[in-house]
């Protein structure tokens, strides 16, 4: 692989990655990827790591598609992590070097990382209050309308709280990006519908794509909407724990919801030990509830990743009620995008009893 002479990272063998983990020791296991691993490390000088691996081609379904499964992946995230548009942002993953040994199959990645874990692990714990939450929350944001915001733009079009790291300050960080396309990728269409194949976390994937074949410009906010409820439910949909039979999240959201008796300012979707915390402000919860409805209609009417940020910067919880203003604009605007959807029958979703009622 070719890199520039001020962004090459380091090469590294497989034995290196070895010693660095421990041998791949269960210990320094933080979990798994698709297809692959991630562990904790440390180099003989001290410093901490993470290091991540891509199975054997043999493993699983990923012999049936294609071999070169590892070399392709390693080759397109060390091209992304290493271009000048992406390299400093603070929620991406800083790339120290990589394994290429193809004959053997073996191929990983080591990170200027310390991990702390994925965010599908804290997901459902105590350890993160409703302030971090959010701030993880409006980190994810801001990191994707960066992506977004390339000439041409980046697109995940899988947003997953276990590519996600979050770092000993509970900054999250981007880690994996096995179905990137765009920017100095190029579209790669051919392999994006491949790795849908390889795909068991459905929950994560633009609900329009399985309707119409296609990948819409805003699918990345389809499954920020799913980690953002996840988020403030305190419950994970993704990995071991969702089977094929379980309730799509918007689906199980828009149940809550209408539980509820379609009453936003109950914040049904957001856990009662959340409610209970200093930070937590009922009419965040309600917003919150809107944006996440607003994320997974159909993809044509969903806010940009900018409007997201904007949206989330706005929250009372950061602004002390001074960003009010922000929010009631943007909540106005959908209000009337929403009816209009409700009036031309358009969309998978219609949600006109989260319409505000005027006074």
């Amino acid at each position: 692989m070719d890199f520039s002479a001020d962004c090459k990272p380091k090469k590294y063998c497989w034995r290196d990655l070895e010693l660095l983990t421990n041998s791949f020791s269960e210990k320094n296991f933080i979990g798994k990827i698709n297809f692959g691993k991630v562990y904790r490390g440390k180099t003989q000088q001290g410093q901490e790591v993470t290091v991540k691996i891509w199975l054997h081609p043999d493993v699983g379904r990923i012999a049936k598609h294609y071999a070169n499964y590892g070399l392709t992946r390693l080759e397109s995230e060390c091209i992304f992590l290493t271009h000048p548009d992406v390299v400093n942002h603070p929620n991406l993953v800083k790339l120290i070097g990589y394994c290429c040994e193809a004959e053997d199959h073996h191929f990983g990645v080591v990170y200027d990382l310390i991990s702390k874990d994925t965010l599908i692990n804290l997901t459902d714990k105590d350890d993160l209050t409703w302030k971090q939450r959010m701030q993880v929350a409006s980190a994810i944001a801001r990191v994707l309308e960066h992506l977004h915001c390339q000439n041409p733009p980046y697109l995940l079009h899988f947003v997953h709280p276990a590519l996600i790291m979050l770092d000993q300050d509970f900054n999250p960080v981007l880690f994996d990006f096995f179905m990137l396309t765009g920017g100095a990728l190029g579209e790669k269409q051919h392999l994006l519908n491949q790795d849908v194949m390889l795909i068991s976390d459905v929950p994560y994937l633009d609900s329009s794509f399985f309707k119409t074949g296609e990948w819409g410009p805003r699918s990345d906010q389809f499954s920020f909407a799913i980690v953002l409820i996840e988020l403030i439910c305190k419950h994970a949909f993704g990995g071991e724990k969702w089977k094929y039979y379980d309730q799509l999240p918007e689906l199980w959201a828009w149940s809550k919801y209408k539980y509820s008796g379609f009453q936003p300012i109950d914040c049904p979707l957001v856990h009662e030990s959340l409610k209970r915390e200093p930070g937590f402000h009922a009419l965040d919860g309600v917003a919150i509830t809107k944006l996440i409805f607003r994320c997974v209609v159909y993809h044509k009417i969903r806010p940009t990743m900018s409007q997201i940020v904007q949206f989330l910067e706005g929250l009372h919880l950061f602004t002390g009620g001074l960003g009010g203003t922000v929010l009631e604009c943007l909540l106005d605007e959908w209000d009337a995008d929403e009816s209009s959807s409700v009036k031309k029958k358009r969309g998978c979703f219609h949600f006109p009893c989260l319409v505000r009622k005027k006074k």
